[in-house]
């Protein structure tokens, strides 16, 4: 946790000159009289989208793909890296962030290809519905829906479906733990592995790392929080429910887990504090804390923690998906 932090005059200090920049670039987008109107700030955030993407590597297949839903088919984007082996690759289904209310696959397509490319895995991006016109559990059953299609039809995507991963940032994040306990509460083989990038895990909002950074902060602070807390789950008797918190959840039977934080992030504690209850549970969970790093360093341009993290999470990726012979492909 990052409870030391508090008793700084800026906790933040000494600022990393990158994320210095970073923050300053928020700040400047950010209006006088800020207007949380969900239309609105998913045009605001669309457009940087072309930001997002920058340096983003080629990949040898880049698809829109259609996925039956519990309301409508669910858009999603798949990425599949270079393939010479003629066997069937692992496979990442990917849950991005953005509070349960804004951004998409395209605003995360960069990191995707970063993914798919650095860990030889095949990524499905899942275009989940989005509150608050689709509250809990709406955007829940969506990703449930989409891990159990591509588990069933990996085969058919070039994947295979015994090494099938499964992933998020932010809200992103909580919604990749709610699923696996929505799948092992169901009897479900869960995913091989699970990676949990800056997220969400109790909605609750009081942790340290939250009561330090949240109130100025530049990426997500308090009332950008709340605000995206009441859209996805407004009644406050919800929060200690496991799919919406995942914290509170039965993690015994967790699947090997990857978490990274940013030490300045708000969430920092929510993920160090699920790594830890992972770890005294007996399970395989690893932590990746970068110092001085905001929420989601790792999407944004011109941040070198960011490109080391993604580095260091593909290695996690190719250790737990590579541990069984590959599976020839079954097109």
């Amino acid at each position: 946790m990052t409870q030391q932090t508090s008793t700084r005059t800026n906790p933040r200090e000494p600022l990393h000159p990158q994320v210095k920049a970073l923050f300053d670039d928020f700040m400047a987008r950010r209006l006088a009289e800020r207007v949380f109107d969900p239309v609105l700030m998913r045009t605001e955030t669309s457009a940087m989208i072309p930001v997002l993407t920058q340096g983003a590597p080629d990949v040898a297949r880049e698809e829109e793909i259609r996925i039956p839903g519990p309301a409508a088919d669910i858009r999603a984007l798949l990425f599949a890296p270079q393939n010479a082996t003629g066997k069937a690759l692992p496979v990442l289904v990917y849950l991005h962030g953005g509070g349960w209310v804004i951004l998409s696959p395209d605003s995360h397509a960069g990191l995707a290809k970063k993914f798919a490319v650095g860990a030889g895995v095949i990524v499905v991006s899942v275009d989940y519905r989005l509150a608050p016109e689709n509250p809990y559990p709406a955007p829940l059953d969506d990703c449930v829906a989409a891990f159990r299609w591509v588990r069933d039809n990996a085969a058919s995507l070039g994947g295979d479906p015994e090494r099938l991963a499964l992933g998020g940032d932010s809200a992103g994040g909580n919604l990749t733990a709610a699923t696996t306990l929505q799948l092992l509460a169901a009897g479900e083989k869960p995913p091989s592995s699970v990676l949990m990038i800056c997220p969400s895990t109790d909605l609750a909002m009081e942790t340290d790392s939250l009561r330090t950074f949240a109130p100025d902060d530049p990426i997500i602070d308090t009332t950008f929080m709340e605000f995206c807390r009441g859209c996805y789950a407004p009644n406050s008797e919800q929060w200690s429910n496991p799919l919406l918190s995942p914290l509170h959840g039965d993690l015994s039977d967790f699947p090997p887990t990857c978490v990274v934080v940013g030490t300045i992030d708000p969430l920092c504690d929510d993920g160090v504090l699920f790594a830890d209850k992972l770890k005294k549970a007996g399970r395989d969970a690893a932590l990746q804390a970068y110092e001085g790093m905001p929420h989601v360093f790792m999407l944004f341009p011109g941040i070198d923690e960011g490109q080391r993290s993604i580095g260091e999470i593909c290695t996690f990726l190719r250790s737990r998906l590579t541990e069984r012979a590959p599976a020839s492909i079954d097109r």
